[in-house]
């Protein structure tokens, strides 16, 4: 590996002003100094555009015709990324300061075909309505062959992550189709192929806010990682991640008091110890 890879921040962004000085300066602040910002501005009407074009030419600015699916947005930015390894920072999120030091010194001393190093995450919520917590807290963050654990359920927060470009391109890249799993989707490919590593200490924080709390958003997030599973060649690990996402899929569909929808999932996926599996785990 070459001395100081160029790392490329991938930042979309829609309507996203209210905590994006703080997005972009957690990453003025990396001590790895080899990186720029392609920033996607996905046809904003809010003060992202002028918030953005305060900062020099390391921030590379491109804006959107017109809006589109998340996932399309986030396949236009990688086509403007020079970089050798993606970084992902959504616009309300943080980093901390060593975070692609780190990560970047994980790809280069692992011998072997990595293709993703992702981190610790705490989350932190808007107008403290909740107390702060790390995920994951106390237990080692899944490493090597991680693609059995991701089918059950994605435990990698997009903004901890960074993937190798080259290895990211040769699964396929982001799908264009979905509007919030294109991390889920890019994830599971890589996983399935590579090995992947981890950061086991606190590298950003995700920030919870009303804009990203809606139940409406949570279903259709889980019926778009159902889809991405189906549609990969079927193995037992498979099977297994797609009980676990249908698990998931009935408690959102009760919290939306969809009672049918829940009765259906239950008797047509057969998914009842699943789901008692998961209620005791809770309450251990």
């Amino acid at each position: 590996m070459k001395i100081d890879p160029l790392v490329s921040v991938i930042m979309n962004c829609y309507n996203g002003d209210k905590y994006l000085h703080e997005a972009i300066d957690s990453v003025y602040a990396q001590t790895y100094k080899n990186w720029e910002i392609v920033f996607w501005d996905n046809s904003s009407i809010d003060k992202s555009s002028k918030i953005a074009k305060t900062y020099d030419s390391k921030l590379k600015y491109f804006k959107s015709h017109e809006k589109t699916l998340l996932g399309q947005a986030r396949v236009e930015a990688v086509k403007m990324a020079k970089g050798d390894y993606l970084a992902f920072l959504d616009v309300d999120d943080v980093w901390l300061d060593n975070k692609l030091e780190k990560q970047i010194r994980l790809f280069a001393e692992k011998q072997t075909e990595v293709g993703i190093v992702y981190g610790r995450t705490e989350v932190i919520f808007e107008d403290s309505i909740k107390d702060n917590y790390v995920l994951k807290e106390g237990n080692l963050l899944p490493e090597g062959n991680i693609f059995s654990e991701l089918a059950k359920e994605c435990f990698i927060v997009f903004s901890s992550s960074m993937v190798d470009k080259k290895k990211f391109h040769l699964v396929g890249g982001f799908p264009s189709n979905f509007s919030y799993a294109t991390d889920y989707w890019i994830f599971l490919h890589l996983s399935r192929k590579y090995e992947c590593f981890a950061l086991q200490e606190v590298c950003c924080k995700y920030r919870v806010h009303s804009s990203n709390l809606s139940n409406e958003k949570r279903t259709t997030a889980v019926k778009e990682s159902i889809d991405i599973l189906e549609n990969m060649q079927p193995n037992s690990e498979i099977i297994l991640g797609l009980k676990h996402q249908y698990v998931s899929l009935l408690i959102e569909s009760f919290k939306e008091k969809k009672y049918l929808d829940v009765f259906n999932i239950l008797i047509k996926k057969k998914v009842l110890l699943k789901l008692i599996e998961r209620i005791l785990k809770k309450l251990s």
